[in-house]
């Protein structure tokens, strides 16, 4: 198999796993299989699903760093626009299915609750670089400026963590997981700009 059928094969993969949450999501709705509150069920799911592909688009630049294969980065802006729709997604379900689009509602809980903030706060950074994560868009920008910006990525990714240990109740074991991960992740940034450096 030649390097460009394997990239367009791993392209395929990456919008396969991405989109068939959402066949999943509307099959249990459909059935009525998300339990007693279907609402709940779908923001949840919708926020942890967007969550965990946003730590898989940091993971990229360490797997490509690692193999080599160039099919890493040739899907890593698919796999960070996935994430972005994720979380969109995670923010109306918030807003319609929890929230009832009552806006004095939504607003007041965007103030006087912390966990909201740092939900709102992670998305609102991240819609910078869903908008200039396009191929010319970061030729008009530069590479420097371009790169710099994209390094929000980990602040949005960091609240986004912090967004759901705060909401979690009893089970910590899911935000701990990604509190792990996001934390290997920066770490291997750190070392990787050290070593640049000398």
């Amino acid at each position: 198999m030649d390097q460009r059928t394997a990239i367009n094969l791993f392209r395929l993969l990456v919008l396969v796993a991405s989109s068939a949450p959402a066949f999943w999501l509307g099959w249990e709705w459909f059935f009525g299989d998300l339990g007693a509150v279907p609402g709940e069920a779908v923001v949840h799911f919708t926020g942890k699903t967007g969550l965990i592909l946003l730590l898989a688009t940091i993971a990229i630049s360490p797997a490509f760093r690692f193999t080599g294969w160039v099919g890493f980065m040739a899907a890593r802006r698919q796999i960070g626009l996935w994430a972005f729709f994720w979380l969109v997604a995670h923010m109306l379900a918030w807003m319609g299915l929890d929230q009832y689009w009552d806006w004095p509602w939504i607003r007041r809980e965007m103030v006087e609750l912390p966990y909201i903030r740092y939900g709102v706060a992670a998305l609102l950074l991240l819609l910078p670089l869903a908008v200039t994560s396009f191929h010319r868009v970061r030729k008009a920008m530069g590479w420097t400026a371009w790169h710099w910006l994209h390094r929000l990525i980990y602040v949005a990714a960091a609240l986004g963590v912090t967004h759901l240990w705060i909401l979690t109740r009893a089970d910590y074991l899911l935000p701990t997981l990604f509190a792990v991960v996001l934390a290997a992740l920066v770490l291997f940034r750190i070392v990787e700009a050290a070593i640049h450096r000398q």
